[in-house]
C-alpha cells in the first residue's frame, strides 16, 4: 500500500497527523484523508490525529438523492414537518453517528450502497463529562475523574455518541441488559408499568414475574428474525423529532449497534395517545400485556425496523467474486415473504437486470429496482439450492455459518466449502453463472389448483420452460395467521426445453404459494386462497411428472392472447395498435400490477395472477363505454372445419373511486365473430350463481374461466373475433352496492371439434 486513506467529515479540520511522534504528510479530498505513508504487508501502525471543528451535516449518506431527501412525504400519519437533521452539537444537547463521519474511519458509512464495505474495530472511547448531562454510546461505561469510558464488548462497525438531559430505566435478566433513555416527563409509556400490580416492590414473586415478562417480550420481538438479538446490550433512547434516519428494506440507521433510537413521543410512528390506552379494547389482556406482547412490538417491527440492529452489525462477508455478498447473504438468512405493491418485479425491470446482470445492477446506486432484482435473484439462488436439499436443512447450515460469522469479516468462500461439506455438491460454478448471467428463464404456469383434505393441502399445476436456460419453480409454505416466515420450500428445476406436472402435498396449517423465482413470468408468485374447496374423489401422489409438448398445449387448440401479435385494440376512429405499439418506450401506457381507476375511453393494462398469459398474465381492462373501443383476436386456422371459440372471462373487482366488476350476474359482454357467412354477434350475459363473491378479485378455475362462444363452421386462414367496450348500466348488489361493469379484453381459444 503506497498511502494510506481514512474518511472524516469535511467540516473538521485536521491539525496534526503522528506516528511515533513523527509528523505524516497528507492532503484532503472532500471526505478523504489521504497520508502519505506507505505500509508493507502485514506492518502495523498507530496514529494519533488531532481535528476540531463543526459536523457538516450535508455529509451525512451523501449519495442520497435530492428529491428523496428533500421530500416534505415523511411522516405517515402527520401533515407537520419536524425537519431533517442528521446530527446535533450543542452545549445541551450531541448527538453524532457513524454516518456523519465524526471520527476517523477507513470505511465511509454509505447506505444506498448495495455493494458498501463494512469492517469491524475494537473501539475505546473516552469522553469529558459535561455537567449532569448523561453520556451514551456502545459498550459498558466506566468513570474515572472526569471522563467517562466506553469499551466494547464486541468488535463493531461504528460508534454512535449522545449526550444530553435523559431519565434512564434498566433491567439486566442473564447476560443481556436493557436500558430506556428518554427525556424528563416523556416516559409516556411506563407509568402503566409503574402502575402494574405484577412489578410492585411488594410482590413476592416479583423478580419471576419480571424474568418471564422480559423472556415474553424478547421472543415476541426474535420470533422472525433470522438470529437471536446478537448483543449484551440493548439501549433505547429518544432523540429530537427533527433527527433524520434512512429506514428502508435494506437499511435502517435509527438502529445502530447496541442502541435503538427513536424520535420524542414516538412521533413520527405513533398516531395514537398513549395516555388513552386505557379506554382500548385489549381482548382480555391488560393494558401492560397490550403494550408489551402487541403495541410496541408492532411499532418497532414494522415502522422503526427493528431487525436491522438483529442483522445489520454483526458479520461482514467478503468476495472477490460476489460483490455485495454481505447484503446478498443477508437476504437469504432473511428472505422477503410479504411482497409490497412497490416492489412488485415487471417486464421493464427484468428486461434491465438481464441486459446488466445482478454482477451490473448490485454496483449502481441503490433504488427501489435494484432491492427488486436484488431480491428476486436471492429468491431464484435459494430455490436452486433447496433442489439439492430441504428448506430445513439449508436453514441449519446458513444460521450456523451466520453465528460463526459474528463481528468478525469472513470470505463467502467458505460458505460455499461448508454447503459441499455437508451436501455433496459444488455450488461454486452454479453462482458464478446466477451472479453473472443474462439469460433470463420464461416459464409457463398452467392449470394451477389448491385442494385439500382434513389435514394435509394438494397443490398441483403445469409448468413448462420455453426458453434456453432453466428455471426454477418452488412452492412457498408461510406461517399464517401470525407473522410471515417461511417454514418450508421446495423447488424444482425446470430445464430449458422441459415440461412437467408437479404435485406437492403440504400441512394445512400453512399459507402457500407458488413462486417462479427470476424469470419471465409475470406476476412472479401465484397465490392459493384458502377457501378453496375441499378434495373428493382419490388424492392425487405428490411427485413429478415428464410431459411432452403436447400434453401442455394441446394441438387441437388455438389460443391468442393480448400480449401475441395477432392481437389489436381499434380505437373511436378505427385504428389498429397491438401491444408492442402500445407499450413502446416514451408511452403513456405502461403494465401496472393492480386494478387502478378504469375510465370509458383509455384501456388500462394490469398484470394479475386471475388473468390468462403464456408468459405474461396480463389483460386490457376498462369501464364500459359505448361500442367505440374494440379489441380484436385474429387466429390462422391450418384447417377448415368445425371449430368451438372461447374467450377467457377472469373475475375481476376493483374498488379505486367507485366500484367495477367484470363478471357480476346480469352483466353483459358483445362479441362479434366473422365467418364465411358473415359477422355474428354473440351476447355473453353473466348468468346467477349461487357462489359467485363480488367482494374482491379471485382466480377461477381454467374450466370456469374459458367461456364458449358457440361452434363455428371457418375456413383455413383467418378468423377474427372482436369484442366492443359496451356493458350495461350500473348493477347494483345486495351487499355490495353499485358496481359498473368492467371489459376484460384477455384471450381467445379456437378448439378444433373431432366430428
Amino acid at each position: 500500500m503506497d498511502q494510506l486513506l481514512l474518511f472524516l467529515n469535511p467540516g473538521l479540520k485536521i491539525n496534526k497527523i503522528e506516528s511515533n511522534g513523527q509528523d505524516l504528510p497528507f492532503y484532503r479530498d472532500y471526505l478523504a484523508v489521504v497520508i502519505k505513508r506507505p505500509l508493507a504487508p502485514n506492518e502495523h501502525i498507530k496514529l494519533d490525529i488531532t481535528y476540531e471543528g463543526y459536523i457538516d451535516e450535508d455529509i451525512y449518506q451523501i449519495n442520497t438523492p435530492d428529491e428523496f431527501f428533500f421530500s416534505l412525504e415523511d411522516n405517515p400519519f402527520s401533515k407537520e414537518n419536524y425537519g431533517k437533521h442528521p446530527a446535533f452539537v450543542s452545549s445541551k444537547f450531541t448527538f453524532l453517528r457513524p454516518e456523519v463521519l465524526w471520527y476517523p474511519t477507513a470505511v465511509p458509512s454509505i447506505a444506498w450502497q448495495a455493494s458498501a464495505e463494512m469492517n469491524f474495530t475494537n473501539y475505546t472511547l473516552h469522553v469529558k463529562k459535561t455537567g449532569e448531562l448523561t453520556i451514551l454510546s456502545q459498550g459498558a461505561p466506566t468513570t474515572e475523574g472526569e471522563y467517562v469510558t466506553f469499551n466494547n464488548l464486541q468488535n463493531l462497525t461504528g460508534l454512535t455518541l449522545c449526550i444530553g438531559e435523559y431519565e434512564k430505566r434498566t433491567l439486566t435478566v442473564d447476560s443481556l441488559t436493557v436500558e430506556l433513555y428518554t427525556y424528563p416527563g416523556n416516559d409516556c409509556y411506563m407509568k402503566y408499568f409503574d402502575e402494574w400490580e405484577l412489578l410492585k416492590e411488594d410482590n413476592p414473586n416479583r423478580e419471576k414475574d419480571l424474568k418471564k415478562i422480559f423472556y415474553l417480550c424478547k421472543d415476541e420481538i426474535e420470533q422472525d428474525k433470522p438470529n437471536p438479538y446478537p448483543f449484551k446490550y440493548f439501549k433505547l433512547i429518544e432523540v429530537p423529532s427533527s433527527s433524520y434516519f434512512l429506514r428502508s428494506t435494506l437499511f435502517n440507521d435509527c438502529m445502530q449497534p447496541e442502541i435503538a433510537f427513536f424520535h420524542e413521543r414516538l412521533c413520527r410512528i405513533e398516531n395514537s395517545n398513549p395516555a388513552d390506552y386505557t379506554n382500548h379494547n385489549h381482548d382480555d389482556r391488560s393494558v401492560q400485556e397490550y403494550l408489551l406482547t402487541d403495541h410496541i412490538p408492532f411499532l418497532w417491527n414494522n415502522y422503526m425496523r427493528i431487525k436491522h440492529i438483529f442483522t445489520d452489525y454483526n458479520s461482514c462477508l467478503t468476495s472477490d467474486t460476489y460483490q455485495g455478498i454481505e447484503l446478498i447473504f443477508k437476504r437469504m438468512i432473511d428472505p422477503d415473504v410479504y411482497i409490497s405493491s412497490d416492489n412488485i418485479m415487471n417486464p421493464e425491470l427484468l428486461n434491465h437486470i438481464a441486459e446488466k446482470g445482478l454482477k451490473g445492477i448490485i454496483t449502481e446506486e441503490y433504488s427501489r429496482e435494484q432491492n427488486i432484482a436484488i431480491r428476486s435473484k436471492v429468491s431464484h439462488l435459494l430455490g436452486y439450492l433447496t433442489t439439492i436439499t430441504t428448506w430445513d436443512s439449508l436453514s441449519q447450515l446458513m444460521q450456523e455459518f451466520n453465528a460463526r460469522t459474528y463481528f468478525q469479516e469472513v470470505n463467502f468462500d467458505s460458505f460455499i466449502e461448508k454447503f459441499e461439506q455437508r451436501f455433496g455438491q459444488d455450488i461454486k460454478a452454479y453462482m458464478d453463472e446466477w451472479y453473472t448471467t443474462h439469460e433470463v428463464p420464461l416459464l409457463s404456469i398452467k392449470d394451477a389448483s389448491r385442494k385439500t383434505t382434513e389435514d394435509t393441502q394438494i397443490i398441483e399445476f403445469k409448468v413448462g420452460n420455453l426458453s434456453k436456460t432453466d428455471g426454477i419453480v418452488s412452492i412457498v409454505a408461510m406461517s399464517y395467521p401470525e407473522k410471515s416466515v417461511i417454514r418450508n420450500l421446495q423447488s424444482y428445476l425446470i430445464e430449458a426445453g422441459e415440461y412437467k406436472r408437479i404435485v406437492v402435498h403440504e400441512d394445512i396449517k400453512y399459507k402457500v404459494q407458488l413462486t417462479t423465482n427470476f424469470s419471465g413470468h409475470f406476476p412472479e408468485n401465484i397465490y392459493f386462497e384458502a377457501n378453496q374447496a375441499p378434495s373428493f374423489g382419490p388424492i392425487p401422489k405428490e411427485g413429478v411428472t415428464l410431459l411432452d409438448r403436447n400434453q401442455f398445449y394441446p394441438p387441437e387448440e388455438i389460443i391468442v392472447d393480448n400480449e401475441d401479435d395477432n392481437f389489436s385494440l381499434i380505437d373511436s376512429a378505427n385504428n389498429r395498435k397491438r401491444l408492442t405499439d402500445i407499450i413502446k418506450k416514451g408511452d403513456e401506457q405502461k403494465y401496472t400490477n393492480r386494478l387502478q381507476i378504469l375510465k370509458t375511453n383509455t384501456w388500462n393494462l394490469p398484470i394479475l395472477q386471475e388473468l390468462h398469459g403464456k408468459h405474461i398474465r396480463s389483460a386490457f381492462v376498462k369501464k364500459a363505454g359505448t361500442g367505440q373501443f374494440k379489441a380484436e383476436w385474429r387466429a390462422n386456422l391450418p384447417e377448415a372445419g368445425k371449430y368451438e371459440i372461447f374467450v377467457y372471462r377472469p373475475h375481476l373487482v376493483g374498488f379505486e373511486e367507485g366500484k367495477t366488476a367484470s363478471d357480476h350476474p346480469g352483466m353483459k359482454n358483445y362479441y362479434t365473430v366473422y365467418t364465411p357467412k358473415g359477422k355474428e354477434e354473440i351476447i355473453l350475459e353473466i348468468p346467477e350463481k349461487e357462489d359467485i363473491w363480488i367482494g374482491g378479485t379471485s382466480t377461477l378455475p381454467e374450466e370456469e374461466a374459458w367461456v364458449s362462444l358457440g361452434t363455428f363452421t371457418l375456413p383455413a386462414g383467418e378468423s377474427r373475433v372482436v369484442l366492443d367496450d359496451r356493458g350495461v348500466p350500473p348493477i347494483t348488489d345486495r351487499l355490495f352496492g353499485e358496481f359498473d361493469q368492467m371489459v376484460v379484453a384477455d384471450a381467445v381459444k379456437w378448439v378444433k371439434k373431432k366430428y
